[in-house]
Parts: structure tokens; C-alpha cells; sequence
């Protein structure tokens, strides 16, 4: 069995990042792993655009879909954090870009959520998922 390794870009309203306002919180589009995927890894960048503070954090959740649970003809995922699995907290105040590498689980698809906890300043997020597949 040869085992292969398919990055997987992260986007965002079709951009490969994507500025999160102080507070707001921004969903990925949506991303499809291979029917062959065993494993996946993500990697996660935060980029304060401003002078970090204290407190400048951004919260990654990943929501996934098995697919369509009552047969409505699409995919249905957990609408916010409270229902996502976290991921990392990426702390801007102490490392600006701050990037972190986890595990996620391999799901029919997947969307990626971004919570901005700093009180103004904006923050750029972007993401690359690494799947493996036999």
C-alpha cells in the first residue's frame, strides 16, 4: 500500500486568507477530503494587523460534516464554536504570525471556523490541510 500526502488550501470566500475583524468570527468554504483519506493535519496561521495586545487571540474550531442527516439534499455542518471541536488558541500578543500544526479528524467535509477574541484589532487567518491517502 503506498501511502500519499494531498495539501488541501483553506479558503475563504475563495482567498487563501482572510481578515477577522476584533470580536467577529468568520467560517471557511467548504473543503472535501479524498474517499482514500485516513489521516489529516492542519496547519494554522494568525497575523495581527495591527500592534499586538495582551488578550490578541484567535480560537480555530474545525466543524465537520458526515454528510446529509435527514436526507435535504446538502451537507450539514455545526453552525458556530459551540458546537465545532477546537483546534488551538493562536496567540498574536506572543508570536506574530503565530502558526500551529493539529490533528483533525477525516470527515466528508469539513469547514474551518476563526474567533477573533482581541477587542480591535483585526487579525488574518489562513490554514492548509495535509491528507493522507493510501
Amino acid at each position: 500500500m503506498a501511502v500519499a500526502n494531498h495539501e488541501i488550501q483553506v479558503t475563504w470566500s475563495s482567498s487563501n486568507s482572510a481578515s477577522v475583524s476584533g470580536g467577529a468570527t468568520l467560517a471557511s468554504d467548504t473543503m472535501s477530503f479524498s474517499a482514500a483519506a485516513f489521516d489529516a493535519m492542519i496547519t494554522l496561521k494568525a497575523d495581527n494587523s495591527g500592534t499586538p495586545a495582551n488578550g490578541d487571540t484567535v480560537d480555530f474550531y474545525v466543524l465537520l460534516s458526515c454528510g446529509d442527516p435527514d436526507g435535504s439534499g446538502s451537507d450539514e455542518f455545526p453552525s458556530d464554536d459551540s458546537d465545532g471541536i477546537f483546534l488551538a488558541r493562536l496567540d498574536t500578543y506572543a508570536d506574530d504570525p503565530a502558526i500551529a500544526t493539529v490533528t483533525i479528524p477525516v470527515a466528508k467535509a469539513v469547514k474551518i471556523l476563526a474567533r477573533n477574541n482581541a477587542s480591535s484589532n483585526s487579525v488574518t487567518v489562513s490554514a492548509c490541510i495535509n491528507e493522507k491517502t493510501a
